[in-house]
């Protein structure tokens, strides 16, 4: 007997093997979830922008119905009849200086830079250190009434700050320096470890002046100094930035005079050979 063939419907069979095709579920799927991922971007977007909105800094001026007069922007502050001038409440003319120096601080922190604590700890420090250069008519007087109407346990001459790197020293300082070179008219001279940090921290202060609506004040600047016109009575404010390689060595000749049995006093000089991570402030005028 001849074996027979039993055909076989290919159709049937193709039909059955393959799996169901849904592709537009699919899509729609991720249309969807690309939708929300864009809406969550929006609201966070928006959420960022009320952040880093400008906030009021003084009082704004109000009208005779109670109601400000307009928003506050970073001219509320720099061109208020408070900023530069005395106030009923100043006892002494350095009242004026450190109310207007804080101000410029908290206009910064409104305008994206807000300062860690840290960094406020730094300007408070700072403050201090310099605060016989604001009160620089009364100090030698009235240095305890000062302190205590401002809560200072001490204000002492040095400051030294100490942190890991990438910590916001230089940051700090900038905006400290652009705050108080627009607050009083006086001389800050800062030192940087290398001639590229020293301009590269000059022109971010210049940055801050700028962030602070006050770029029409400067007067005059370069690769190694900024001359503005500041807040006190349109005087003048110098700030110089200058590179500087110092190190500590003994003295050969007292050395000398000490192994002779002479006596006297060993002492270091500095000498210009290797440089400090670092920058160094001086407050002057």
């Amino acid at each position: 007997m001849e074996p027979t063939e039993t055909p076989i419907d290919d159709a049937d069979d193709d039909g059955a093997s393959d799996p169901p095709q849904q592709t537009a579920p699919l899509c729609e799927c991720v249309r969807s979830s690309f939708a929300d991922h864009a809406a969550h971007l929006r609201t966070a977007r928006r959420r960022r922008r009320t952040e880093l909105a400008i906030n009021t800094v003084v009082p704004a001026p109000v009208g005779n119905e109670g109601d400000a007069t307009g928003p506050a922007t970073a001219s509320a502050v720099t061109n208020s009849a408070n900023a530069g001038e005395r106030i009923d409440s100043d006892k002494f003319d350095g009242d004026c200086v450190l109310r207007t120096l804080n101000s410029l601080l908290a206009m910064v922190d409104d305008r994206g830079y807000a300062r860690s604590p840290q960094q406020v700890q730094f300007h408070d420090a700072f403050i201090r250190a310099s605060s016989r250069v604001m009160y620089r008519s009364d100090w030698s007087k009235s240095k305890p009434a000062i302190m205590e109407s401002n809560n200072w346990a001490d204000c002492p001459s040095q400051i030294l700050v100490s942190t890991p790197r990438r910590f916001g020293k230089t940051f700090s300082i900038a905006i400290f320096v652009a705050a108080l070179a627009l607050s009083c008219g006086l001389e800050v001279v800062v030192f940087s470890p290398a001639r590229r940090a020293s301009r590269k921290l000059l022109e971010r202060i210049v940055e801050f002046i700028r962030l602070l609506d006050c770029g029409d004040r400067i007067m005059e600047f370069n690769q190694e100094q900024c001359r503005l016109k500041s807040f006190q009575d349109g005087k003048t404010s110098l700030i110089r930035s200058f590179p500087s390689k110092v190190s500590v060595r003994s003295d050969a000749r007292t050395h000398a005079r000490m192994k002779k049995g002479s006596g006297g006093i060993r002492t270091h000089s500095h000498k210009a050979s290797r440089p400090l991570r670092r920058h160094r402030l001086i407050f002057g005028r």
